[in-house]
């Protein structure tokens, strides 16, 4: 009898194991029969957030444009004709004054050593009848003739001399040069140029609508060979250039090592705008309908739609002028699906 009653408890027990185990596959198959759309509608949207806080905001335009020293020229040959010595090699720093390439002198066209000549003796007739006049030996006619001759002579001997001998035009390293000893070369053709590179300037070209955000001062950045260069904006033109069709705006950057090369176009980057307190937001999430710009935040559980007001952009980031509070949860993946007072599952 015992035997019978335990016998009938065990199939009792199995029975109910069984009915729980279908009863629990029931349900899961419940679950798997329901679409996407049913599941997001009970359990809500999955999404992302991110707290809203206050950060940096800068904006930059960005210019690629000429980098050339402080001070620069550029010197060509007033004749045309062979020359005969260069002086100088590219790298090396010059005088103002100092002679960097040399034309021949026998050029039959310009008569230079007949000059040189006519100069010389001019001189030594003028010093003489100087002293006789200092010594009343002369007449002041005679003295003034001579000193007429001689400064005569002497321009005559010295604008040929500039012709045949280039000189530096002030002080500053040669930063191109174009010729070789030997070379013939063409009236007016350029020879070198000297360049004053402890401090680099550039000049970019902006449009009417960029203009208005440019004021002295305001910091300039471009890197070289590893290095980062701050500099500023010392110029700004007040009227448009008829040719370009643009306004410059001429930067300066200091440039201590010479680290910076004369004619090395670069992009220069202007920062025309900064705020240290800004709530800013990715682009990529900004979306627009009929009534402007929004974005979704987090309200208890449920997307909230708020559309704002961009203050300035840059780049990938908006800045926000109105529409957004710091504290907020910003919801930065799944809003693409959502809609004003969808349920979300804020997953992390």
């Amino acid at each position: 009898m015992k035997k019978i009653i335990s016998n009938k408890i065990l199939t009792g027990t199995a029975l109910m194991l069984l009915t729980l185990l279908f009863t629990a596959g029931c349900g899961g198959d419940d679950k798997k029969d329901k679409s996407p759309e049913q599941i997001r509608s009970e359990e809500g949207i999955p999404v992302r957030v991110e707290e809203i806080k206050y950060q940096p905001y800068e904006k930059y335009l960005s210019f690629f444009a000429k980098l050339t020293g402080i001070k620069e020229a550029t010197k060509g040959a007033m004749v045309g004709g062979n020359i005969t010595k260069v002086n100088s090699k590219i790298g090396d720093y010059v005088k103002e004054g100092q002679i960097i390439v040399e034309f021949d002198s026998d050029n039959p066209a310009l008569q230079y050593n007949q000059a040189k000549t006519t100069f010389e003796n001019s001189e030594k007739n003028y010093l003489r009848i100087k002293a006789l006049y200092e010594d009343g030996e002369t007449s002041l006619a005679a003295y003034e003739g001579a000193q007429t001759q001689f400064e005569v002579a002497q321009r005559n001997y010295l604008s040929l001399r500039k012709m045949l001998f280039i000189e530096s035009p002030f002080d500053g390293y040669i930063v191109n040069l174009k010729v070789n000893p030997g070379d013939g070369v063409k009236g007016e053709a350029p020879l070198f140029t000297v360049s004053q590179i402890f401090k680099m300037r550039s000049k970019i070209w902006v449009s009417e609508k960029e203009i208005v955000q440019f004021k002295k001062g305001m910091t300039a950045i471009t890197e070289f060979g590893g290095q980062k260069f701050v500099g500023k904006v010392i110029e700004i033109a007040m009227a448009i250039d008829p040719a370009k069709q643009a306004f410059y705006v001429e930067v300066e950057f200091d440039n201590p090592r010479s680290t910076l090369k004369s004619g090395l176009t670069n992009e220069i980057k202007i920062l025309t705008y900064e705020n240290p307190k800004a709530i800013t937001i990715p682009r990529s999430l900004v979306m627009n309908d009929e009534n402007g710009s929004y974005v979704f935040v987090n309200d208890n559980g449920k997307a909230s739609k708020r559309y704002i007001s961009n203050g300035s952009e840059s780049g990938l980031m908006y800045e926000i002028s109105s529409g957004l509070n710091t504290g907020e949860l910003l919801i930065v993946k799944g809003a693409s699906q959502l809609e004003d007072g969808s349920k979300i599952n804020v997953i992390q």
